[in-house]
């Protein structure tokens, strides 16, 4: 046991992690379908809503998912980066996303492009870690501009890596901008940077003639492969959180104090132990949630979990995450109700169940301004997630990340200018991102 505690205060989980994730992808396929799953992957458009179970299986899926951890880990090795609340977030993001929108060949132009930035301005690469970690949420613009538009390979290549390098060079400055819009309430900040840049580079497209649509690409085959995997992880992180810190409840209690609002370290301020308990809650509390509806799990949904349970590092918890979760069950009520049916239906309601999880980009609100605000802001989010996609063409992989922002920023005039004055010696300067 005293080994597991050494690979998790030394960042060692994450090779551990990546190794077990090689193994089990040629675990469920032979081989060479594995590898012919994992070449549709990596030449698939990957737009939302794009689960690489339903492209390649879930094989390919896993291969795709540990090659493109083991990349940013090799990546933070190489920089010396050690493990802070936003670096767990990143990492943690990219896991879930790899499995519905992120691979090597779409996320390499934007890094390439954060590095020329950089070199720019003159600034250390490794300083800029969090804005890379993230930043490959456009991902599916560059195979989009691959593979989407039928153009021939002589046009989409450099179509492709020109648009890769062009967003890693604008998001580092634009993200820390736009937190200053809705002053750290979003938890998804450089989903909303990334869905404006989307949806300018969307809106080009469409001058240009080249049509852009989003899809429907998912099914619930691999359910209980998913479940379990959701459930042994959040129940291992607890044990491992449990016993090895006996004081880890209190830390996690003074957790729950917090408002979440960014930036946020959890790791820094109550340590590994309890942002893995914080982790294992949430993801048991969203297993049992999902399983209870009878909700077939898949890719996108297991992914989409997997993503905000990162965020536990970063802002997220259960005070602060479950009044939005409430709001958004009030709006999913009210659709139900109007539309006459109060059943859940994966094939009708999956970009409904994704907002649902990642709602919890607004649980600062709820942390800061408390359960009312909380609610308001799941049943708005509901209500304008769908909207956003189709403003930014669904090449933004944070699209709830994207519509948190306008909604966080409302949210937080209402709370801070118009009821809940505070005075300006208080107010809070947004940081970096």
């Amino acid at each position: 046991m005293r080994k597991i505690f050494n690979y998790i205060h030394n960042d060692l989980y994450l090779e551990v992690l990546c190794f077990i994730l090689f193994v089990l992808s040629f675990c469920f396929e032979p081989i060479k379908d594995v590898f012919i799953g994992y070449g549709k992957i990596l030449t698939n458009d990957s737009i939302l809503l794009t689960d690489y179970v339903y492209i390649g299986g879930i094989g390919a899926t896993l291969l795709n998912v540990a090659s493109v951890l083991l990349f940013n880990i090799l990546l933070l090795k190489i920089l010396k980066i050690k493990t802070t609340g936003a670096v767990y977030c990143g990492i943690i993001m990219i896991f879930g996303f790899s499995f519905f929108g992120k691979n090597l060949i779409n996320t390499l132009p934007i890094y390439l492009g954060i590095w020329l930035y950089s070199r720019f301005k003159h600034v250390p690469f490794r300083s800029l870690i969090i804005t890379i970690l993230l930043s490959t949420g456009i991902s599916p613009l560059i195979s989009y501009c691959f593979f989407g538009f039928g153009l021939a390979w002589y046009f989409a290549l450099p179509l492709g890596l020109l648009c890769g390098i062009v967003v890693g060079f604008i998001v580092p400055a634009y993200s820390a901008h736009t937190l200053a819009f809705h002053e750290g309430y979003n938890l998804y900040n450089t989903g909303f940077a990334l869905g404006i840049v989307s949806a300018i580079f969307y809106a080009i497209f469409k001058m240009c003639g080249l049509d852009v649509s989003t899809v429907q690409r998912y099914d619930g085959t691999n359910s209980t492969v998913f479940y379990v995997l959701l459930g042994s992880i959040s129940l291992a992180f607890i044990l491992i959180a449990i016993i090895g810190d006996r004081g880890v409840f209190k830390k996690y209690f003074n957790m729950l104090k917090t408002s979440g609002r960014l930036i946020s370290d959890y790791v820094k301020d109550f340590g590994v132990e309890a942002v893995l308990l914080n982790f294992g809650i949430l993801g048991i509390i969203l297993f049992t949630l999902f399983i209870s509806c009878g909700i077939p799990m898949n890719g996108i949904l297991f992914g989409s979990i997997l993503a905000i349970l990162g965020v536990s590092a970063f802002g997220l918890h259960v005070r602060n995450g479950i009044p939005v979760w409430i709001g958004c069950t009030f709006a999913i009520l009210i659709m139900m109700a109007v539309r006459g049916d109060f059943s859940i239906d994966i094939n009708r309601d999956m970009s409904l169940l994704v907002a649902f999880v990642f709602a919890s980009a607004l649980a600062p609100i709820s942390g800061k301004f408390g359960i009312i605000y909380g609610i308001a802001g799941g049943i708005i989010h509901m209500a304008l997630t769908p909207i956003a996609v189709s403003l930014q063409g669904g090449f933004d992989l944070y699209n709830n990340g994207f519509a948190a922002g306008f909604e966080a920023s409302v949210l937080a005039i209402c709370g801070d200018k118009i009821f809940h004055k505070e005075k300006k010696r208080n107010a809070r300067k947004s940081k970096n991102l």
